[in-house]
Order: C-alpha cells, then sequence, then structure tokens
C-alpha cells in the first residue's frame, strides 16, 4: 500500500464523523497486524506459489456509554499468486474500511469472579464495512513464432465485511500499551498491534 493511498484512507477516517471526535473525550488509536487471512481474503490454491501481503488496520474509537465504545477503522490486505512456473499471476488487494462497536467486558466477568486481573483489559467488538477489492491476472505466453504475449486484466468489487473479534489490553502507560484480538472482523484470524489514549 503505497503513501499516496494510505494518506487517502487516513482522511477518510478522520472525515467520517469530525462532529462524534471533536467532543472532548478520550479517543483511542489501535494500529494492529492482521495474522491469518481467512473467506474471501484467501485465494490460496493448489498449484499455486502465494504471497501474503503485509496487512494493517488502524482503528479509532471512542467512548460512548458505560463499557461502550463506537469507532471507525480503516484497514488493507492482499496476496499474490503465481503459477505455471511464473508465467501467470493473480494479485488481490483489499482496502477495507467500516464501523465499531466495542464492550469492555472487565466489569461483567468481574461480578463472575472471572476478572483477568493483572490490569488486563478484556473487550469484544463487532464490526461492519466494505471491502474494496482489487483483483488483476497477468499472464505471458509464446506464439507460433516464439514471441512473448502478454495479457492483463483487471477488476473491482465492493465487498461486504461482517465481523466480531475478542480482545485484550494491557498498558504500559495511561497513553501507550498492546492489544490482541482474535475472530474475524480484521481480514485475519489473530491481530497484535499498539494501542494509544489520546
Amino acid at each position: 500500500m503505497n503513501f499516496k493511498t494510505t494518506s487517502i484512507l487516513l482522511l477518510f477516517l478522520i472525515s467520517l464523523s469530525p462532529n462524534l471526535f471533536s467532543q472532548n473525550n478520550d479517543l483511542r488509536l489501535n494500529i494492529g497486524i492482521p495474522l491469518g487471512n481467512y473467506g474471501k481474503f484467501d485465494h490460496s490454491f493448489a498449484g499455486a506459489d502465494a504471497t501474503n501481503h503485509p496487512s494493517v488496520i488502524i482503528q479509532l474509537e471512542k467512548a460512548w456509554k458505560e463499557n461502550l465504545s463506537i469507532g471507525a477503522y480503516i484497514g488493507y490486505t492482499g496476496q499474490k499468486h503465481e503459477y505455471n512456473l511464473g508465467f501467470e499471476e493473480v494479485k488481490y488487494n483489499y482496502y477495507r474500511f467500516g464501523t465499531s462497536l466495542t464492550y469492555e467486558l472487565n466489569d461483567w466477568l468481574l461480578e463472575m469472579n472471572l476478572s483477568p486481573g493483572n490490569d488486563i483489559e478484556m473487550y469484544t467488538s463487532i464490526k461492519t464495512g466494505l471491502s474494496l477489492e482489487n483483483k488483476k491476472t497477468e499472464s505471458s505466453k509464446l506464439d507460433g513464432s516464439s514471441n512473448p504475449v502478454y495479457f492483463s486484466k483487471s477488476s473491482n468489487d465492493l465487498l461486504v465485511d461482517l465481523g466480531i473479534l475478542l480482545g485484550t489490553r494491557y498498558h504500559f502507560s495511561n497513553q501507550f500499551g498492546i492489544f490482541s484480538e482474535l475472530g474475524w472482523g480484521n481480514a485475519g484470524f489473530f491481530t497484535i498491534g499498539t494501542t494509544f489514549t489520546l
């Protein structure tokens, strides 16, 4: 994902809800790396040499009600597949954006005598959004005169994203910490990253 694309996505995130994020309440910024592609984000198939592009998700959250926060996210993931000894190649790029609703679990766990302790925060999130899928196919072969013939085709599709996650946070200070998430919603089964309180 190049700098221009990243800048556009960040501007989109900031502009999603200026009235919401302009209030004087704490914000949380999460920057994570999803691992383990699944479903529509995983096109691995037999006979292909698959390469996963580095994935990223950036999410901005704001406290809404007790133990509830709402937010918006942007993300990117992709794959490249080579087959027929590298003469054919298919690239998938996904540009993702959407909203999230997060519920903090610690108070509920405490009532059930299941508090994680050690300043670990647990939460669950529901995410809804869209993914712009860009698929590009390139191939080359020799014609009857042994001259290379190149073929290229590109297509775009808009896909719906729905997901639910279980996550944990640990803060080293009031402003900085780490988090991990497990589930569907980040284009990867497992996500690790850093969290900042703004």
